[in-house]
């Protein structure tokens, strides 16, 4: 008797990507609290304007943009000085007992991308966040 051979669809639960998820907005937060008051507000109210979110090659890099109608549009009040794409910050953090340090990008004057060099959605079931320690940027 001949054997079947099939491969069944992975089963994913549904990632929104008009929100962050907790771990997300965690890593954003611990960002905001390293940099000076002016510069923590804005980033603040940056994340309250973030409404898309994509997350590619196994969330390696998560791109954060705020939407309006069909294109990408940030309030002009809520945008940095500088304009360059700049780190704001990296964070080393744990996930239950898994390693990670991620970095928080900028560019044209707004947080743009988390960024590590392990995928985070893995990490992110592995357990409880925490935040080790938040290295400013340049």
């Amino acid at each position: 008797m001949a054997a079947l051979n099939f491969s069944a669809p992975r089963i994913v639960a549904p990632t929104p990507t008009n929100k962050l998820l907790p771990f997300e907005k965690a890593l954003l937060d611990a960002t905001a609290a390293t940099l000076p008051a002016a510069d923590a507000r804005l980033l603040a109210q940056q994340v309250l304007c973030i409404n898309n979110i994509r997350r590619v090659s196994d969330w390696k890099q998560i791109e954060l943009y705020s939407k309006r109608w069909l294109w990408h549009r940030w309030p002009a009040g809520v945008l940095f000085a500088r304009k360059e794409k700049f780190r704001l910050a990296t964070v080393s953090c744990r996930f239950g007992v898994k390693d990670a340090h991620v970095e928080v990008w900028a560019v044209d004057g707004h947080v743009s991308a988390l960024s590590a060099s392990t995928g985070l959605s893995g990490l992110s079931i592995a357990g409880p966040l925490s935040i080790l320690a938040v290295d400013p940027g340049s």
